[in-house]
């Protein structure tokens, strides 16, 4: 037996050498990483979630590494199509004790697939556009329904939890240092009327979605804080949290600042409800005390501001966006991929990004459509709040409510930003939300 172990480990080795010298190191290294990561997952699938939660620098990675390039604009569909099978293998192994997990979920993110699917059938200009289009909006949603299936304990959720906040710290501590360092922009992010001259980004590229990555995040350390009964990780976590509000002021993101204020401030809601006005008097007192974020929040009720805005900014966008959209079909919308996102600007039909999902959604899929998304999301809130409502155990349910704040967060700084036109937030959203089903799903507490 040892003898065809040791003939099978130098078959391996012989082949991925062959790859290697074929198409280089950086690819046998992926290949080795990818063999021990298979290994680790058959013993525990439940670790596989876990790759979710480093999506963000998995996708750097594979976007800067001259040999993985290659598979940028596949590896995260590569990766899907794993899950899929490491669920097969789950329920094949564990047979007599695993079936599918019907969630509450299900069809109403189900109904709103095939909403969109219905759309391309019957309002496609362009076939491969309204397709991309169609793919942009609701491939990363799926997402939901693998982690639900793969994740069975609270043990498991707090494993994801800790990686999610490990990364979120990470990145805040890359844009405070980009902060500090005055590193240089890589767009017009600032108006000439602001005295502001840096933005961090970290490895995210854009202020604005790395302050959303905080939005969903923030919340979740909180919870960490509150939930654990063990000082040296409340420790942990709390340093965690301030780390990532020092990144989070570093976005000088207005949207970002705002929602993830509204997000800690659910959270308390649920929390404590006597916190919320110390909570708004110490905001008021951070933007008097703080010149940076009493600038950036006084600038917005100018003269000069409203004018820039309404004539190149987010008003004149959404003015643009609702114009559009009435001078077309009203039901239906111009068409999947045409307006106000990333397959409409990439594909030349489109100006500009509309800074708003919601109205992004109404222009591409109309009433149809904007009404299909905002039920779904109206689904999500109530059955995550119910959820938390129904928990008895108090450290699942601070859990739950540091998931569904953060996502509350999100979903309103879509009204500001394009937050669901990134797959990586699309992905961390529902990644939560599915958090929030498994921990409402768990009988015993693993």
């Amino acid at each position: 037996m040892k003898d065809k172990i040791n003939i099978l480990i130098i078959l391996i080795g012989l082949s991925i050498g062959a790859i290697g010298a074929k198409f280089g190191l950086s690819i046998a290294v992926a290949l080795i990483c990818l063999l021990l990561l298979g290994a680790v997952i058959l013993l525990d699938y439940e670790k596989t979630v876990i790759l979710l939660g480093i999506y963000v620098f998995i996708d750097y990675l594979i976007r800067n590494i001259g040999g993985l390039a290659v598979l940028s604009g596949i590896w995260d569909e590569l990766m899907f199509l794993g899950f899929i099978v490491i669920f097969i293998y789950k329920l094949i192994r564990y047979r007599k004790n695993v079936n599918y997990k019907w969630t509450p979920l299900d069809f109403p993110i189900i109904f709103f697939v095939l909403v969109g699917i219905f759309l391309v059938l019957v309002n496609s200009p362009n076939i491969s556009i309204a397709i991309e289009g169609l793919r942009a909006v609701v491939q990363y949603i799926l997402w939901y329904f693998l982690v639900v299936q793969l994740v069975d304990t609270t043990k498991g959720v707090l494993k994801v939890y800790w990686v999610l906040t490990s990364v979120g710290t990470i990145l805040g501590l890359h844009g405070i240092y980009q902060y500090i360092a005055k590193v240089e922009m890589l767009g017009n992010w600032v108006d000439s009327g602001e005295a502001i001259t840096t933005r961090a980004f970290s490895i995210v590229g854009s202020p604005n979605i790395l302050g959303a990555i905080f939005v969903l995040f923030i919340p979740m350390g909180m919870a960490l804080v509150t939930s654990d009964k063990n000082y040296i990780r409340k420790f942990v976590a709390a340093c965690m949290v301030l780390v990532m509000a020092g990144g989070l002021f570093a976005t000088m993101s207005r949207g970002a600042w705002l929602s993830a204020a509204f997000a800690i401030a659910v959270y308390i809601f649920y929390k404590n409800k006597k916190l919320i006005l110390p909570l708004i008097l110490c905001g008021c007192l951070a933007i008097i005390v703080i010149p940076s974020l009493s600038s950036r929040f006084t600038y917005m009720f100018t003269d000069e501001y409203r004018y820039k805005s309404s004539k190149g900014g987010r008003i004149y966008r959404w003015s643009e966006g609702i114009e559009t959209w009435s001078e077309n079909n009203k039901a239906l919308g111009l068409g999947l991929g045409r307006y106000g996102g990333a397959v409409a600007t990439n594909n030349k039909l489109s100006p500009f990004y509309i800074d708003n999902y919601y109205v992004k959604t109404l222009a591409e899929m109309g009433l149809i459509g904007l009404g299909a998304f905002i039920l779904l999301l109206i689904c999500v809130i109530r059955w995550c709040s119910m959820a938390i409502k129904e928990e008895s155990d108090n450290r699942k349910r601070d859990l739950m409510m540091g998931l569904f704040a953060g996502a509350l967060g999100v979903i309103a700084q879509n009204g500001v930003e394009n937050v669901f036109e990134v797959p990586l937030m699309v992905t961390y959203f529902w990644l939560c939300i599915g958090l929030i089903m498994v921990l409402k799903m768990e009988k015993v507490d693993g």
